[in-house]
């Protein structure tokens, strides 16, 4: 089997959130497969200026944000944006002006949050990361939307939008995103950027909103703390992120 690319999520698979930044060996790793000429990608729900918070400085070939909203090749051009709009644009801002409920607008240079709670504060600190600054919306485009709500709200959301999907990345929040997007998108216009066939990739991911990046992928890995879900639709699980999982399944595919 030939890999030319690999996708790494980063939030519970690429960083362990005890270490709160990529464990040594996991960077070693790194560095060895790009020895090896494959390319290298983050597939995140993250915006680009939340990885130094991370201390994510690994020159990767590729930057697949925003669950694929926004993507930028290794020199932080846009291959790809892919704004929400219309009906599901203007519904969102509303319910952030008014602060219906906690809500984070990412647009393409900054992200920013209506008001602050303590279910954000503990979201956010779970995946080791700063509550964005309190701002008001100023109708410019924005890619994402988080809304830190729980599962009866998020359904009540769901039926209020029209082209949106609503993914849950941990217990306290959800990200909402085009329906016209995904991860998998983003990988689309990553792999004809560098003219990789989908047959030649590899990802591994935790989340939910991984599920359509591991299907999508020749071989797609879930971590040891995945959601079941997600397990289950993985091609391997590995390891956890704390006990070097992509290490330990790079290891098992003869890719280090």
């Amino acid at each position: 089997m030939k890999i030319k690319g690999i996708f790494f999520d980063v939030d519970g698979t690429l960083v362990c959130h005890d270490l709160g930044r990529i464990s040594e060996n996991t960077l070693k790793a790194l560095y060895a497969l790009k020895e090896k000429g494959i390319r290298l990608f983050l597939a995140t729900a993250r915006h680009i200026t939340e990885l130094k918070e991370l201390q994510i400085d690994f020159p990767f070939d590729g930057y697949v944000l925003l669950n694929g909203q926004l993507c930028l090749n290794a020199q932080k051009q846009i291959l790809l944006a892919n704004p929400i709009e219309g009906h599901d644009q203007k519904q969102l801002a509303s319910l952030f002006s008014t602060c219906a409920f906690p809500m984070v607008l990412v647009e393409r240079d900054r992200l920013y949050i209506n008001t602050v709670t303590p279910q954000v504060i503990q979201a956010q600190t779970a995946i080791s990361s700063k509550v964005p600054p309190v701002s008001s919306y100023n109708n410019d485009p924005f890619y994402q939307c988080t809304a830190f709500i729980d599962e009866e709200q998020a359904h009540r959301l769901s039926q209020t939008l029209e082209d949106c999907t609503i993914t849950r990345w941990n217990p306290y929040g959800v990200d909402i995103i085009s329906a016209q997007g995904g991860k998998f998108k983003g990988i689309q216009a990553m792999l004809a950027y560098y003219d990789i066939d989908v047959s030649e990739t590899m990802s591994f991911g935790d989340g939910q909103n991984d599920m359509e990046m591991l299907q999508y992928t020749k071989v797609g890995v879930a971590m040891q703390n995945a959601d079941p879900v997600v397990c289950q639709v993985a091609d391997f699980v590995t390891k956890s992120a704390g006990e070097d999982g992509i290490v330990y399944a790079l290891k098992k595919y003869k890719l280090i």
